[in-house]
């Protein structure tokens, strides 16, 4: 188990037992997302035939719940502490999965699974943002998120492969089965060791006050709207150029070798380098990236660009996340969380709304693409 460990040359003191809990999870649970996450839109898009239109509606369902249901999942983190937080989030995940299952001959229940998602992240984020900016240390809190990072890159690695080859062969209905079944493992690590921890009352106006004191903060988390595209949208029109399951896997897969090991190099550069330089430079590749996907058109030109996109990706994502989780210890911790992840929800949800009109207005992906790239330069004011 990944309790406590020291690797030599990258960390400069042995990792806190709950940050190793939270990497035992972490491997666990991201391989589960990554086998079905390249697969959800997909499964929406092909398998209930919704348009991109109402796979974004499905999305802006997602986030609107989780707006409104972020505040409760943090005040259940601050008492009854943060792993208990994450761990309650697992059975929702699972049923998310059979909601979407269950919608195969009821196309429209879905969206009752789009509110079990948004519940699920309720519970799960603030735990989770907690956990690192509590027992994160300062001088390599980089180093310790990009590990993090780094299990949810080589789980990239795998788990599309996986998905793709259980979705070409078995139906994707084999795959959820699977994920979810792994999801449920994920529980294990951070549930095995009593939480030593102090109930504290959280209120959202401790949240409000960082909206009043950050603003520009606020403006730069909006771009993870381009996130919603990159998860979302840009799945399916892999799928649409590659035409199967298997391949769509494949191609996600060899895109995310490299993402791994980039992940661990950047973790030392943010925490001995400027990190709003870092950040400043990945938003502008991102915007960069988005702009350049008018020549995706064949298998190899979308293997170039995915594997640019989540490059760029990485050299922006992980200085904001350590920026975010210092100043998260620096303040308040669980109401930074969710100032963060509701920043960001609302970011989404825009991206949502501005889809949805600017697709049935054009019918065009590029539209999409480059309104991507315009939330990408958003990061510059984090």
């Amino acid at each position: 188990m990944l309790l406590n460990f020291h690797l030599p040359q990258y960390f400069n003191k042995s990792v806190r037992r709950e940050i190793g809990e939270l990497y035992a999870s972490s491997a666990i649970s991201n391989m589960a997302l990554a086998v079905v996450m390249l697969f959800e839109p997909i499964f929406l898009y092909s398998v209930l035939n919704y348009t991109v239109p109402k796979i974004l509606l499905f999305m802006a369902v997602v986030y609107a719940v989780y707006i409104i249901t972020i505040p409760y999942g943090a005040k259940f983190a601050s008492v009854f502490g943060y792993r208990h937080s994450i761990a309650l989030s697992v059975p929702f995940q699972v049923f998310y999965w059979f909601a979407l299952l269950s919608s195969v001959n009821h196309p429209n229940l879905a969206f009752f699974g789009a509110v079990i998602f948004g519940i699920q992240k309720s519970f799960y984020w603030p735990g989770f943002h907690s956990v690192m900016a509590r027992y994160g240390q300062q001088e390599q809190v980089g180093r310790e998120f990009s590990m993090v990072y780094a299990i949810i890159s080589i789980s990239h690695v795998v788990g599309p492969l996986v998905g793709g080859l259980l979705s070409q062969y078995f139906g994707i209905p084999a795959a959820f089965l699977f994920s979810a079944v792994l999801y449920c493992c994920s529980i294990i690590p951070i549930l095995t060791a009593q939480e030593i921890f102090i109930p504290k009352i959280y209120k959202f106006s401790d949240t409000l006050e960082l909206y009043k004191s950050y603003p520009k903060k606020f403006i730069g988390y909006l771009g993870f709207g381009e996130e919603l595209i990159v998860l979302t949208i840009w799945p399916i029109f892999i799928y649409l150029i590659v035409k199967d399951y298997e391949g769509t896997g494949f191609l996600a897969t060899m895109a995310s070798l490299a993402a791994a090991l980039l992940a661990l190099f950047l973790g030392k550069i943010t925490d001995q380098y400027t990190k709003r330089i870092l950040i400043k430079i990945g938003a502008f590749m991102s915007s960069l990236v988005w702009v350049a996907r008018f020549i995706a058109t064949s298998v190899m030109s979308v293997f170039v660009i995915d594997s640019l996109s989540r490059a760029s990706k990485e050299i922006d994502f992980i200085p904001i996340s350590t920026l975010t989780y210092l100043r998260a210890e620096a303040t308040h911790v669980v109401p930074y969380a969710v100032f963060f992840e509701q920043s960001l929800a609302i970011g989404k949800l825009i991206a949502c709304i501005l889809g949805i009109i600017l697709f049935s207005l054009t019918g065009s992906f590029m539209v999409l693409f480059i309104l991507a790239a315009v939330f990408s330069l958003l990061y510059m004011y984090i």
